[in-house]
C-alpha cells in the first residue's frame, strides 16, 4: 500500500493487565489494525511509568509488576486512521489515545501476491453511482445507460437500498428494445432513429430483481476472487442498514493492481511475486473467421461469440483486425433501412439472420468491416504487460498471439480477474515467496 507524503501517526498506551473479550488488550488491537488493512503497527513494553493513580510501575526485580505500560503505534493515512479509530476508542476502557501529524519520507514493504494487502472494497470503489428509482420510465433507464456508457444500472428505493439491476439485457427481454444500449449510439451516428423502447414500463417493472453486494470493509482480494468465481462484473458495497454506498467493477480491481504493480516496478526491489504469463490467463482460441469470410458467416461467429467479436486472421494464421457488433453497423449498415434495423436486433436477441439483414450482408466480407491493425499480446509476455496496457487503452479484449505472431487466444477482463484470483489462492495456500 503506497503512503507518501502527510500521514497521521496513532499512540495508543494502556497497561499490560488491560484485557478484551478475553485476550491481552494490546494483541486484540493489534489484530483490529490488522483487519481494517493498516499498513503494519509496532507494540512497546515500557520499563517503567505511571498513570493517573500516580502508582509507579516498573520492571525491578523486587517490585515484580505485572502491570507495565504498553505503547501502540502505527503511521497510515488518514482517513484509514478515522476510520479504525471508533473501533480501537471502544476497546480502550482506560487508557490515552493521541494522534500526532507526520510527514512520510519514504515507505516500502512487500507484497504477497498481485492485491495490495489490507487494501478494502471502499478505497477502490466509485463513490458517485448512478442509479435508477423503481418509478423511472424504461426509456429514461436507456438514456442513463447511454449518457454514461454503461452497461447496467442499480434500482434503489428511496431510502438508498438495493431493489435489483437492470441491464441491457433486461431493456431487450423487457421492453422491446431491438438492439443493445451500447449500439443505439452507432444507430444514431448513422442519422437514423434508434427503435424505441414499449411505452408504460417501469425501472421496477423490467429490473432483475436483487444484485449481488460485498462489504465495504472486505479486501479487494475477497471481492476479485468472488467475481472471479461467481462470473461477476461489478458488485453493489452496502453498509450494516443495508443501504448501498458504492459500485465496485472488475475495472475498479484490475486499475488498483495496475497502480499497485506501477509503484513497485519504480523501487530498485520487486515487491510483487507474480510469474504467471498471459498464457496462464488467457481463453484459448475463439471466435475467428477468414479475411475473405462473408458478413453472414461473421454475423454468426458474433452471436456464438460471448464477448460478441470475431477474430480475422490471414492464410497464416496471423490476426489482421477485429469484428464487433458496432464494426457492422459503422461499416456495413451506412446505408440501412429501419426494417433491416429490426432484423439486426432480432439477430442481436438470438434469432437467426432476417432476410433484411442477409440482403444487407450480401456482397460484403471480413475485411471490408474490422478494424485493422488491434492491439496484440504474446502469449509468453508477462500477465502484467497486458494488464497495465488494457488499463491504460481502456481495452476489453485483447488478441493473443503466438511467436509467430498466430492468433492463440483472447485475454478479457474476466479471464484477467480469474488468473489474478487465483494468484491469490496459491498464495494464501503456499505462503508468501517473495524474497
Amino acid at each position: 500500500m503506497a503512503i507518501d507524503g502527510t500521514a497521521q501517526q496513532l499512540w495508543i498506551y494502556v497497561g499490560e493487565k488491560d484485557r478484551w473479550q478475553g485476550k491481552p488488550l494490546y494483541l486484540a488491537i493489534l489484530e483490529a489494525l490488522q483487519r481494517q488493512g493498516c499498513a503494519g503497527a509496532t507494540v512497546f513494553r515500557g520499563l517503567a511509568g505511571f498513570g493517573a493513580n500516580s502508582l509507579i510501575h516498573t520492571v525491578m526485580l523486587l517490585e515484580l509488576s505485572t502491570d507495565l505500560p504498553i505503547v501502540i503505534t502505527l503511521v497510515d493515512r488518514q482517513d484509514r486512521i478515522q476510520r479504525l479509530l471508533p473501533e480501537i476508542s471502544e476497546m480502550v476502557q482506560e487508557g490515552m489515545i493521541t494522534l500526532t501529524p507526520v510527514e512520510v519520507v519514504k515507505y516500502t514493504h512487500r507484497v504477497p501476491g498481485p492485491f495490495p494487502p489490507g487494501l478494502t472494497v471502499s478505497e477502490v470503489m466509485t463513490r458517485e453511482v448512478v442509479a435508477a428509482e423503481p418509478g423511472m420510465p424504461a426509456a429514461d433507464v436507456l438514456n442513463l445507460l447511454l449518457e454514461h456508457d454503461l452497461r447496467a444500472v442499480p434500482v434503489v428505493d428511496p431510502s438508498g437500498r438495493i431493489m435489483g439491476s437492470i441491464s441491457e439485457t433486461e431493456l431487450i427481454t423487457s421492453t422491446g428494445l431491438e438492439l443493445p444500449a451500447p449500439l443505439q449510439s452507432e444507430i444514431a451516428a448513422l442519422g437514423l432513429a434508434p427503435p424505441g423502447l414499449e411505452a408504460g414500463k417501469t425501472a421496477a417493472q423490467v429490473m432483475q430483481p436483487g444484485m449481488a453486494t460485498v462489504a465495504p470493509e472486505a479486501t479487494v482480494a475477497e471481492a476479485a476472487a468472488r467475481m472471479a468465481d461467481e462470473n461477476l462484473k461489478r458488485l453493489a458495497v452496502v453498509d450494516d442498514s443495508g443501504k448501498m454506498v458504492g459500485i465496485v467493477s472488475r475495472s475498479d480491481i484490475l486499475k488498483t493492481v495496475a497502480e499497485a504493480l506501477t509503484v513497485a516496478a519504480a523501487s530498485r526491489r520487486p515487491k510483487v511475486d507474480l510469474s504467471a504469463s498471459v498464457q496462464d490467463a488467457m481463453q484459448p482460441g475463439g471466435a475467428s473467421v477468414g479475411l475473405n469470410a462473408p458478413l453472414s458467416e461473421v454475423l454468426d461467429q458474433i452471436l456464438k461469440s460471448r464477448s460478441r467479436h470475431v477474430i480475422v486472421t490471414d492464410r497464416e494464421g496471423r490476426v489482421a483486425g477485429v469484428i464487433t457488433e458496432g464494426d457492422i453497423l459503422r461499416r456495413a449498415g451506412k446505408h440501412v433501412r429501419p426494417e433491416v434495423l429490426r432484423a439486426v436486433g432480432s439477430w442481436l436477441k438470438g434469432g437467426r439472420i432476417a432476410k433484411g439483414l442477409a440482403l444487407a450482408a450480401r456482397g460484403k466480407v471480413a475485411s471490408e468491416v474490422m478494424s485493422r491493425d488491434p492491439l496484440l499480446v504474446q502469449r509468453g509476455s508477462p500477465v502484467l504487460d497486458a494488464l497495465r496496457l488494457m488499463m491504460e487503452r481502456t481495452i476489453k479484449l485483447l488478441p493473443v498471439v503466438d511467436e509467430e505472431g498466430r492468433f492463440a487466444g483472447t485475454l478479457t477482463r474476466s479471464s484477467l480477474l480469474s488468473a489474478l484470483a487465483q494468484v491469490r489462492d496459491a498464495k494464501d495456500e503456499g505462503g508468501n515467496t517473495a524474497p
